[in-house]
């Protein structure tokens, strides 16, 4: 979750370990997310849910705005994901 300037940091993490696959980019910024999304050959979702409920991840990062966190971790906690 997010796209901004976290984001961008976790997401070269992310892609970097050998045993992680960065699905899924969301961001209300959709530039961000498609621009995040290009750079490492993953899905830009239009909503959040489409990547929280989705079956085929099992870990979600949150890096967007603080406020939202809250709102994230809940939504990923109800589908079943750390």
């Amino acid at each position: 979750m997010g796209a901004g300037r976290i984001a961008k940091m976790h997401a070269e993490i992310i892609n970097a370990h050998p045993e992680c696959n960065l699905k899924y980019i969301y961001d209300v910024n959709k530039d961000f997310s498609f621009e995040l999304a290009n750079k490492y050959g993953s899905i830009a979702t239009e909503t959040s849910e489409d990547a929280l409920t989705s079956s085929d991840i099992d870990a979600v990062l949150i890096a967007s705005a603080t406020p939202t966190h809250i709102e994230f971790i809940t939504k990923a906690s109800k589908s079943g994901k750390a």
